[in-house]
């Protein structure tokens, strides 16, 4: 029966155009949303939506095309690392009435993770739950513009949560802190010597590796849609336009930076107090600067650590950035933020909230500063909300209030109050979209383009993509297609009709173009011939097995039985009987009468070498009591019977492998 199962348990290897629903966009995505029309009068074609509908989704590993919510902590055991008080979990992510919702709340996670300073596992604990999910390696675009509809979560008079909706290069994989060493934030394309250590991949490098192209140098590049910071609406020092809390973080991380020895701004500071910063920005109503933080240097770090930097890795990254005002209002309803993109030379980031423009990056003023560029990397979405220390906590708390649990008296003293009390707090996202040129050229899709690849590094470099004990040979798993529980009497616990239908075992089984555990996505995938042969996207399907195949193992499964029952009966036929000399068979044990069954099962068990209940030499005794995996367990009859015909009765049977 189980080879039956795993003959029906196949890996399918979709084509990529010829899916029924070529591309990314959500089928629920109404037409007129699917144009809208850039700052220069520029139309753009919608070319991914989520639309979020589809009631109860699953974001774990393997369980979405598009995304998928992290299992991991926030931060690696690093020295820049332990600030953030959350673990991710798959299962805060969900669809909850036709919106996605990231909660956040007080909840304990415990798990094992590699602790690089004492050389060793050990149990770790975090006393705050969160979500995070990110289109790392499944959709990815280049230039463009991305809108989200989004209402934040808390309070907004209250600090400590950190609500985000950012992009990163494929190169690296948000948290992952091995993958985005030397890698994050570079958007650099020139050979400086002095630099060529610190960038992971440099345009000094005249190899071809991985389908790299000779002498470009690459990044993983983010850009920030917003990065929201509640609190008390206090007076805020050296701010613009008055601004206070609560605001939203708008912002674009480069590498190279400007060195200190140019007289760069320290944090508290403004440019234009003699400092030296990036030319051609521009600021839009109710803006200010982000005078609070300008970027840092990234230096060295120990080598045990799972981000090892030498002296001459070291580099300074920027953080170019204003932030704007928000109110009750974006707790209460939905607001729309956009950014427009628009890669590589002559290009720029614009961002706008609700139809406003609020802040500007032109790429000559980057180029002016340090050589880098508008970011040109095939580039994902990513939504969570975090707890960290460093973001909108209190600066002056009691000593020892250092343990951050919402549940113990003491736990309390180190958050604003009211913050435990808010919690737990839902991200609710209404749609994420996003529109290119079709006659841009810089504007593509996919992770691996051909002039900015990303899949075979990827491919070569896993473990950096992975946690310490994920075992797993590639990053992210295949998509499951069905299988998951479902309701019989509910047709949406699987999509609805036409998508998918629970079937006789309560799972669901879904229609060719839907996927998922439970069928409530379509098999979305790029709508144009990968460049590099053999690209394809893995879908895990699930058996559903036709009423046919059902009966027939079910008739296996009872004929199974019946043998089982009648080597038994002869069993204890054979205990109860005291077998004559004339009777005894070489084996040792009485000539009793067996039928064709229970012989055709002493075959069977010789065949599969374990030999017959009846027709062996007798028990073997087990000398090794210890318990392995994959060991001989025994255990020893003390049935009189077997003691008055001098058997040492010890059953052999395999050990379980979770032993």
């Amino acid at each position: 029966m189980v080879l039956g199962f795993l003959l029906l348990v196949t890996i399918h290897r979709h084509s990529l155009v010829n899916a029924k629903f070529t591309g990314w966009i959500d089928p629920d995505t109404e037409e007129r949303h699917k144009k809208t029309t850039g700052h220069r009068g520029i139309e753009y074609n919608l070319v991914m939506s989520d639309e979020f509908e589809k009631e109860g989704r699953l974001f774990g590993d393997g369980e979405d095309p598009m995304w998928c919510a992290i299992e991991k902590s926030d931060d690696d055991q690093t020295a820049q690392g332990k600030k953030s008080l959350q673990y991710y979990n798959a299962s805060m992510v969900t669809t909850r009435n036709g919106k996605l919702v990231i909660t956040t709340d007080a909840g304990d996670t415990k798990w094992k993770d590699w602790n690089p300073y004492k050389n060793g596992y050990e149990t770790m604990k975090r006393h705050f739950r969160s979500g995070m999910v990110q289109g790392w390696n499944k959709f990815c675009f280049t230039g463009g513009i991305l809108e989200i509809k989004m209402k934040l979560p808390g309070r907004p008079d209250v600090g400590g949560l950190w609500p985000a909706a950012w992009m990163l290069g494929n190169l690296g994989r948000a948290t992952y802190e091995s993958s985005t060493n030397k890698m994050w934030p570079w958007s650099y394309n020139k050979c400086d010597r002095t630099q060529q250590k610190a960038q992971e991949i440099s345009a000094c490098d005249v190899t071809e590796h991985y389908d790299f192209n000779a002498q470009q140098g690459r990044g993983a590049t983010e850009i920030d849609l917003m990065e929201v910071m509640p609190g008390k609406p206090d007076p805020l020092p050296i701010v613009t336009n008055n601004l206070h809390r609560p605001y939203s973080s708008m912002t674009l991380q480069l590498a190279p930076g400007i060195p200190a020895s140019m007289k760069r701004p320290p944090a508290g500071t403004r440019p234009d107090m003699g400092f030296h910063w990036y030319e051609n920005i521009t600021y839009g109503e109710n803006t200010s600067i982000n005078p609070f933080f300008y970027g840092t240097y990234l230096g060295p770090t120990r080598k045990e650590e799972p981000a090892y930097r030498a002296p001459d890795e070291a580099y300074q990254y920027d953080a170019i950035g204003s932030f704007m005002q928000l109110n009750e209002s974006n707790w209460e309803e939905f607001s729309v933020f956009r950014l427009e993109w628009e890669p590589g030379e002559g290009g720029y980031v614009r961002w706008y909230v609700d139809d406003k423009f609020r802040f500007g990056i032109g790429a000559e003023g980057i180029a002016a500063a340090t050589g880098a560029s508008i970011p040109e990397e095939p580039s994902y979405v990513i939504l969570n909300t975090a707890i960290s220390t460093s973001w909108g906590f209190p600066e002056d708390t009691p000593w020892g209030c250092d343990v951050f649990d919402c549940k113990v008296s003491g736990g309390k003293c180190g958050f604003w109050p009211g913050f435990c009390e808010s919690l737990p707090a839902d991200f609710e996202i209404e749609y994420v979209r996003v529109y290119q040129d079709k006659n841009n050229s810089k504007h593509t899709m996919g992770c691996n383009p051909p002039k900015f690849p990303t899949a075979k590094y990827i491919k070569a470099h896993t473990f950096k993509y992975l946690t310490p004990l994920q075992y797993q040979s590639d990053a992210l798993l295949p998509v499951k297609k069905g299988g998951g529980v479902c309701n019989q009497s509910d047709p949406l616990s699987c999509g609805g009709n036409g998508i998918g239908q629970c079937n006789f075992f309560s799972r669901c089984q879904c229609e060719e173009d839907w996927t998922g555990p439970n069928c409530k996505q379509p098999t979305y995938c790029n709508d144009f011939p990968d460049w590099e042969a053999g690209e394809w996207i893995d879908v895990l399907t699930f058996p559903h097995p036709s009423l046919f195949l059902v009966f027939f193992f079910l008739s296996i499964a009872c004929a199974v039985s019946v043998v089982v029952f009648q080597v038994s009966q002869a069993r204890s036929l054979s205990q109860r009987s005291s077998p004559t000399p004339g009777q005894v068979e070489e084996g040792g044990r009485g000539n009793m009468a067996r039928s064709p069954l229970v012989r055709l099962w002493d075959k069977f068990l010789g065949a599969v070498g374990f030999g017959s209940p009846l027709g062996r030499r007798g028990y073997e005794p087990v000398e090794d009591q210890s318990i392995r995996r994959g060991d001989y367990i025994g255990t020893r009859s003390n049935d009189s019977s077997d003691r008055e015909h001098g058997i040492a009765m010890t059953q052999m049977s395999k050990a379980p492998g979770w032993l």
